[in-house]
């Protein structure tokens, strides 16, 4: 596995090397390009020279002789320019390189065939008048023929070369150098990350916004970690007292009537199992809640009737309001055959925890109240509303298990009926919320609602 110093060193490199043979493409082409104009421009500017004189001659002599056109072109022709001259027919009379007359076959020794080089070369027709009398080839022999030329191209390369090396130099500087700086706060970032103290000490910013973020994740990560060290052991405490007090108690008759100092009485046996029950039951609602928040546990979703739904679960708590005095009553937001989607057993079960706890917490002669509300996409609002008032304070940790607003633990239940309402609701991709309110006759009410 590459390490961030080797990756961003070769990145560095590999760009810079593409960029450098961009640039070396881009200055060939633009250098290749202006030698070619340059040598358009001068055959264009000789032929413009000589093309007078030669139909001068032809004027004067009424024919293109070979002689007589030496002498006539013969004062323009350096040893770095070349000049045919052929007949109408493309047949050649005048063949001029390097200053002096040569034959046809020392041409095509360095040309090749004169037939072929004429299709390259488009001769340039001379003319009298409107007719045509013969055509001209005439150019030099390039620009790299002069020296001053050769030199300047010379000069250019080696400052290019000169630029690539130094290009290089610099862009391998720079790579290793911001390649080690960002390796150093890599492994610090690493270090600390590892270190066994990470929990009791912080960092400061690293200067570099990926590295930063990162850090501010971990951060968030040890502030989460902390709060869930602090739940942790505040639940193994409460754990420890809803199973301590109920077992020492059992303990404490059994032995009592072991010892003969307590009567073996059915009410006592009807209190020790009484006990035994809490027991069971929060050892239960602990097993119920570490499957609900597994994330292997699945629901079996189907269609719901809502007016159903709700009858069914007014059937259940009817006994329980009339046992506790407590007025009872649902409310059907929604259409008699609305239907929506969910585990049933499941929503049982969560609906039923926060009718417990509402009945729970709310006085003799309040109300309780089950509404049911229709949703878009065959979804449903559930609300449970129950006379009375939840300190601000303990709103934001109604949901944590094993917490109850009374510290002392002298409330019935086992403090996990809301959080596994919470896990049921979070199983259905819903939400589950708590706040206080009013009900229509402006009583202060306190409102359970789960959407699913």
């Amino acid at each position: 596995m590459k390490s961030i110093f080797a990756r961003i060193l070769t990145g560095f490199i590999a760009a810079s090397f593409a960029v450098i043979a961009a640039m070396s493409v881009i200055f060939t082409v633009s250098v290749s390009r202006s030698i070619n104009d340059w040598n358009a421009d001068k055959r264009d500017d000789f032929v413009s020279l000589i093309l007078p004189a030669i139909s001068k001659t032809y004027r004067l002599t009424g024919s293109l002789s070979a002689s007589e056109l030496e002498k006539a072109v013969m004062p323009y022709t350096t040893d770095s320019l070349y000049i045919y001259i052929f007949d109408g027919n493309k047949k050649p009379i005048l063949l001029l390189e390097k200053g002096k007359v040569s034959t046809q076959d020392e041409v095509e020794k360095s040309v090749g065939s004169l037939s072929t080089f004429l299709s390259l070369n488009s001769p340039v027709q001379i003319k009298d008048g409107s007719e045509t009398i013969g055509y001209l080839c005439a150019d030099n022999v390039g620009f790299l023929a002069y020296k001053a030329n050769r030199i300047f191209v010379s000069t250019m390369e080696k400052g290019l070369f000169a630029g690539i090396a130094l290009a290089v130099s610099i862009t391998i500087a720079l790579s290793v150098l911001i390649s080690t700086m960002l390796s150093k706060k890599a492994r610090t970032l690493a270090d600390y990350i590892s270190s066994p103290d990470l929990m009791k000490k912080d960092m400061a910013a690293l200067g570099v916004n990926e590295f930063d973020r990162i850090l501010d994740s971990v951060k968030k990560l040890k502030a989460r970690l902390m709060h869930e060290e602090t739940l942790r052991r505040q639940w193994m405490q409460d754990i420890s007292h809803d199973l301590r007090t109920p077992l020492t108690a059992v303990k404490m008759q059994v032995e009592g009537m072991n010892d003969g100092v307590l009567e073996a009485t059915a009410e006592r046996f009807a209190a020790l199992y009484s006990e035994l029950t809490l027991i069971e039951k929060l050892v239960w609602n602990l097993q119920d809640l570490s499957r609900f928040e597994s994330p292997e546990m699945k629901i079996s979703p189907a269609d719901v009737n809502a007016w159903k739904f709700a009858e069914d679960v007014s059937s259940r708590f009817a006994l329980l309001a009339k046992k506790k005095n407590i007025k009872f009553s649902v409310q059907k937001k929604c259409a008699e055959n609305f239907d929506f989607t969910a585990d049933p057993l499941l929503l049982m079960r969560c609906v039923s925890n926060l009718l417990q706890n509402a009945f729970q917490y709310t006085a003799d002669g309040g109300e309780v109240t089950l509404e049911i509300e229709e949703q878009a996409e065959k979804r449903a609002k559930i609300s449970v509303l129950n006379t009375g008032a939840i300190s601000e304070e303990d709103i934001p940790h109604v949901f944590d298990r094993l917490y109850r607003g009374d510290r002392s633990r002298s409330t019935a239940g086992s403090g996990l009926g809301l959080s596994i309402a919470q896990a049921i609701a979070n199983l259905h991709s819903g939400k589950i919320e708590v706040r206080n309110t009013a009900n229509e006759r402006g009583e202060n009410c306190v409102c359970f609602s789960v959407a699913v």
